[in-house]
């Protein structure tokens, strides 16, 4: 992809190209600025002196974006009043070229579009586009200043002054911008990528001279206002530092730490996570660089939440929030959701999951220490808005210039305490939280699923016991009873043979009763040991407008053990009843369907009070909501 070197016109010096598209390039020895004409170099301008490098990109740098390997080639630097960040133009071995968004260590991959319909001269937030089927939509409008080049550019750029550029969301990341640094404005379509996602090497060494803890380039400095030293982990990306000691809270990129403003809190504020502590959450290092206080705005009691700003010179920036005692771990997302109805209420769409509107509320900012990317103050309010998906919230922030959506996952206060090695224990969980994960829902998901497959285990036996069951019958005899005879009514019937293992035995009796009763005292008794089994069964069976009973009855006999058996019976009616038939039977390993319904029963029951225990919870977490009733 190199090309043969071509010599400065400044100073002589070899020029190397990497890429053969380059109009524009930079002299590495004696910075200028020079641009290809026909087969010659010119040179249109110097490099002045830029800002300290806080990226961790550099030309050279070369990574993977869709399985296509590129280098970073050449570089634009923006300044705007709350930041900058460097368009990095990379190149791939294909010859194609697109830009490497660098904003405060949030990444965006893009190219150069044709727009499907000429772009207006000047958009305002909120403004949506229809593009090949995908709404995207305004989200910020930055007029930001020309900062200077470095390295190799597909056209000529380099005596700019200010620039508009309209950045563009949609729900799924995709990624746009209007840049109206032309006559006729520029469209560059892409979409937001993870750090990590782009397998970066041959990176700016951040962790050199000057860096006192690993991946941070950390200033020390003292406070202009009390003298007390003040330490910067996040140079070169934060706006504000807020003194500890004074509380003043003084311009970050002020060289001489500009103190912006003073504030009187009630009462000292002591982080439970003190400020430098550093942690590990997804596998990276997370330096604790700033907290706050911010609460809501309820009229009869307010609530407050703490806020924690974590840094990582790599991947960027990321929040813990606490609120008695339940934790979550957020950052920024690079989409704005499609707002969308759940039932009877607001939802919002976002990267394919779905979120429920919790609550709304303002809150505003009442204590701040160390050190954030913006322009922070006490007092500033912003429109708070909460979607939840446990075990994740969805939450948007809105002041009059822009709105910022982040997201967060429910952590517990014992896994903080074990990625920051915190000492003692956290502070206890109190209430429910939005996106608190209900203790028995994964519970009852898994005593479900088990008492499924025991359930199933069991009806395949019930089933395979009905099919290879004996049922042997040992017995049967027909006999008639008249209670107006005047006989003895106690008799015992023939002797029968039971073989083989104990097994249940069971009695059936049927009767040609109609609109009567009758009553049998029975008992099995065994022949040579005389051990019986007494029982006794009521037959009733009456019809007409409606039928009752039945001419029929059965009794079980358990794991009666094998041997010669005889029934005693005695049969009673109404002594003015009509004489009548009945049929005896015994039966030998009769299935019975009592134990599966018992068995099932018992089955069912963990699984049933886990559901009841999570239906209970989700119904006291949406009791705090503004919306109370979910549909």
């Amino acid at each position: 992809m190199s090309q043969p070197a071509a010599n400065c016109p400044n100073c002589g010096a070899p020029v190397q190209f990497r890429w053969s598209g380059a109009v524009q390039t930079t002299c590495e020895y004696c910075r200028a600025i020079l641009v290809r004409r026909d087969v010659n170099l010119e040179k249109v301008g110097q490099i002045g002196d830029l800002p300290r490098e806080v990226s961790p990109i550099q030309i050279g740098t070369e990574g993977v974006y869709r399985n296509k390997a590129f280098q970073v080639v050449g570089r634009i630097l923006y300044e705007y009043e709350d930041g900058g960040w460097n368009e990095w133009h990379i190149v791939f071995n294909d010859g194609t070229s697109g830009w490497l968004s660098d904003a405060q260590m949030e990444y965006t991959v893009s190219f150069l579009a044709k727009p499907p319909e000429p772009l207006p001269p000047e958009v305002g937030r909120s403004r949506q586009f229809m593009w090949s089927g995908t709404r995207y939509e305004v989200t910020s409008v930055t007029r930001a200043h020309y900062r200077g080049v470095a390295g190799e550019l597909p056209f000529e750029y380099w005596d700019k002054k200010d620039v508009l550029f309209a950045d563009l969301r949609t729900s799924d990341a995709r990624f746009g911008t209007i840049d109206y640094s032309e006559a006729t404005p520029l469209l560059f379509l892409g979409e937001a990528v993870e750090f990590d996602d782009l397998h970066l090497k041959n990176l700016h060494d951040l962790d050199g001279p000057g860096a006192t803890t690993p991946g941070a380039a950390v200033s020390s400095l003292s406070c202009p206002s009390c003298g007390a030293p003040l330490t910067l982990t996040a140079a070169g990306h934060s706006l504000s530092v807020v003194c500890q000691q004074c509380r003043s809270i003084l311009d970050a990129r002020d060289p001489n730490l500009k103190v912006l403003e003073k504030f009187n809190a009630k009462q000292d504020i002591k982080p439970i996570i003190p400020l430098g502590s550093r942690g590990k959450l997804e596998g990276s290092d997370f330096d604790v660089i700033g907290f706050q206080v911010r609460e809501t705005d309820a009229d009869d009691m307010p609530e407050s939440w703490d806020e924690y700003l974590l840094f990582n010179r790599y991947k960027g920036f990321r929040y813990l929030t606490v609120y008695n005692g339940h934790w979550n771990y957020v950052k920024t997302v690079p989409a704005v959701p499609d707002r969308i109805p759940v039932g009877k209420k607001q939802g919002a769409r976002l990267m394919g999951h779905t979120y429920v509107l919790f609550d709304t509320e303002l809150a505003t900012t009442s204590y701040v220490l160390g050190e954030f990317p913006w322009r922070v103050h006490v007092g500033e309010k912003n429109g708070i808005k909460d979607f939840i998906a446990v075990p994740r919230i969805l939450s948007s922030e809105s002041t009059e210039q822009e709105t910022v959506w982040s997201l967060g996952e429910y952590m517990t206060g014992a896994q903080v305490w074990q990625a920051f090695h915190l000492s003692g224990s956290p502070p206890p969980a109190r209430g429910i939280f939005a996106n608190q994960p209900a203790p028995f829902a994964g519970e009852a998901r898994s005593m479900w699923r088990v008492s499924m497959n025991l359930l199933s285990a069991m009806i395949l036996l019930t089933i395979l016991f009905y099919m290879f069951a004996g049922e042997d019958s040992v017995f049967q005899r027909q006999y008639s009873f008249s209670p107006q005879a005047g006989t003895e009514a106690s008799f015992v019937t023939d002797t029968f043979e039971v073989r083989g293992h104990p097994a249940n035995v069971e009695i059936s009796i049927r009767t040609d009763l109609r609109n009567n009763w009758a009553y049998f005292n029975l008992a099995l008794i065994n022949e040579a040991t005389g051990q019986g089994y007494d029982f006794g069964r009521e037959v009733s069976y009456y019809t007409g407008s409606e039928t009752e009973g039945s001419p029929s009855d059965s009794a079980i006999v358990p794991s009666v053990a094998p041997g010669r058996y005889y029934l005693r019976v005695e049969p009673e009616m109404a002594k003015n009843a009509q004489s009548m038939l009945y049929h005896l039977e015994v039966k030998r390993s009769v299935p019975s369907s009592g134990l599966f319904w018992l068995a099932a029963a018992m089955l069912l029951i963990p699984p049933i009070l886990a559901t009841w225990r999570a239906a209970s919870f989700e119904q006291r977490r949406w009791a705090q909501s503004d919306f109370t009733e979910r549909k």
